[in-house]
């Protein structure tokens, strides 16, 4: 077998489901054939059980991949979907896509010779549609296709690799079947058995976190092992031995930690994976504004502090304070897409320099919504789009004014033009705290909002006095 594929055999990765129709467009016109149908096939795979790190993660989805590339018939086409999904198109009736995902079938179980010193459970989910018996339109046959996909859980193709025979485990202290770590919060999979898992997580003080409902039948225990948590919303404090409990719905609760937790985390709704994904492209994301930035990394660690620090000022509800998060630590994430010698320039930037500069903002609105897609990204995203807003109108990149800017961008703008004046950057020198302040006070009511300005000032200063610099 070649394990040695380059991923170009893959056609691309697509991010929308625009782009697919795009190249699948791009296919029936250059083939010059006017196909009477033609079947699309989207598959995930999901990995149960994994004792090991996530680069063997990556290592097993390679010896998949590289399977499916060597059975593909040479119409058939492939197509990488959100980094863990793969479409097949295939002229023809869905007949013919089935044939092939029958051949992926057959051999990824072979899969068991390579990692036999492995304990894996392999699942492949797949739905299936065909043009036109599915849909008369791109929108209705692909939405239906996604839509197949969440209904039809194919749990009879799961594949069991070399499970542990014994029925009793022991793991010693520091052992863990997975973790992954972020600055912020740490997550261990102590346990699983089929739809049940068990989690130790560490958040570090002063950090929001969200508790949500699940699906039909889903049950979450999270009990405080260490450390104390705060809930706005009914003003309980809980403490050591407390625990929360969520069932199934779409209700969110969101928390604060007054110190570092250590919570016990059990739920029958696997989510270790998905997790381990999402911190995963929040660490890649991180590494790519440090790659480009040293200075902008720490910039943003600063932000986030100062940014909550405010928002608590406003009384704002822990949910917004929640998104200011994300999006304070990320705002700057559009930044990677500008040149680094834009970046690192010690003189002012020309104004065709400077129109490239400004496009970060829609540049990082768009990798946030490429990378994430769940709810509350869709807000962090805007929050970021919007926080080169200025209060008197004049700012970018829509020339938003007053209330029309989100309250959390209207923090965030404070917040990032503080931190840009008191540290020194390439292209200027750093300004005293007392000339800072000055000059944020200064702009009440221009650049800034009125209100956010007075929350500000007391914020700066609890955080002065947290650093000893006051």
């Amino acid at each position: 077998m070649n394990t040695n594929n380059n991923p170009k055999d893959i056609e691309t990765s697509i991010n929308n489901m625009y782009s697919l129709y795009e190249k699948i467009k791009h296919i029936i016109h250059k083939d010059n054939n006017e196909y009477n149908s033609f079947s699309l096939t989207l598959f995930s795979l999901e990995f149960d059980d994994i004792e090991t790190n996530y680069s063997t993660y990556l290592e097993i989805s390679k010896e998949i991949l590289s399977f499916i590339i060597e059975n593909k018939p040479k119409k058939v086409r492939l197509f990488n979907f959100e980094k863990d999904k793969i479409i097949i198109f295939a002229p023809g009736s869905v007949v013919e896509g089935q044939k092939f995902f029958k051949k992926v079938l057959n051999k990824y179980t072979n899969l068991s010779d390579i990692f036999v010193d492995k304990n894996i459970v392999l699942k492949i989910n797949k739905s299936e549609v065909e043009w036109p018996r599915d849909g008369d339109n791109f929108d209705q046959l692909l939405s239906k296709l996604v839509d197949k996909l969440n209904e039809n859980n194919c749990n009879d193709l799961a594949s069991k690799f070399n499970i542990h025979p014994d029925n009793i485990i022991i793991n010693k202290s520091g052992k863990y079947l997975n973790n992954v770590k972020k600055k912020s919060t740490q997550l261990y999979l102590i346990a699983k058995n089929n739809n049940l898992e068990i989690i130790k997580q560490n958040i570090i003080a002063e950090k929001s976190f969200q508790i949500r409902g699940g699906g039909p039948g889903n049950f979450e225990l999270f009990y405080i092992l260490d450390g104390k948590i705060s809930y706005a919303e009914s003003e309980k404090i809980l403490n050591a031995g407390d625990s929360i409990t969520a069932k199934c719905g779409k209700e969110k609760k969101y928390f604060k930690t007054l110190t570092e937790v250590t919570l016990l985390y059990i739920t029958s709704n696997p989510i270790f994976a998905s997790e381990q994904k999402r911190i995963n492209e929040l660490i890649a994301l991180n590494n790519k504004i440090a790659e480009t930035d040293h200075e902008t990394n720490q910039h943003c660690n600063r932000l986030q502090i100062l940014s909550r620090l405010t928002a608590e000022e406003m009384d704002l509800e822990e949910k917004r304070i929640f998104n200011l998060g994300f999006a304070s630590f990320l705002h700057d994430i559009g930044k990677v897409e500008v040149p680094t010698p834009l970046l690192q320039k010690p003189e002012k930037l020309t104004e065709e320099e400077w129109k490239i500069m400004k496009r970060h903002t829609e540049w990082g609105k768009e990798i946030i919504l490429d990378h994430f897609n769940s709810e509350h990204f869709d807000k962090i995203a805007e929050i970021i789009y919007q926080h080169h807003e200025r209060y008197n109108g004049k700012g970018y990149p829509q020339g938003l004014k007053g209330n029309q800017i989100l309250i959390e961008a209207r923090i965030l703008s404070v917040v990032d033009a503080y931190d840009a004046m008191i540290y020194e950057r390439p292209y200027q020198k750093a300004l005293t705290r007392k000339a800072t302040l000055a000059e944020i006070k200064s702009e009440k009511g221009k650049q800034f909002c009125p209100d956010v300005v007075d929350a500000f000032l007391k914020a700066e200063k609890t955080y002065q006095q947290r650093n000893n610099n006051i």
